[in-house]
């Protein structure tokens, strides 16, 4: 059997007893730009024209990047 489980790197330990040390794990990571990239993405996929303009898009990601520093 396979089970594929995602969770922070601070449960792998706890996984691994219960399930008698057959683990193998994969580090994932993203950086700050595919981030902007993924917010952008979903922003342009509103479906109510008038909810999101350019200013709005720009604020929003300039706000995620301040709270990132």
């Amino acid at each position: 059997m396979r089970v594929f489980i995602t969770g922070r790197p601070k449960i792998q330990a706890e996984i691994g007893k219960l399930l008698a040390g057959q683990v193998k794990s994969v580090s994932l990571s993203t950086s700050k730009d595919d981030i902007i990239e993924y917010l952008r993405v979903r922003m342009g996929g509103n479906e109510t024209a008038d909810a999101m303009d350019q200013s709005l898009e720009a604020n929003i990601v300039i706000r995620e990047n301040k709270s990132e520093m």
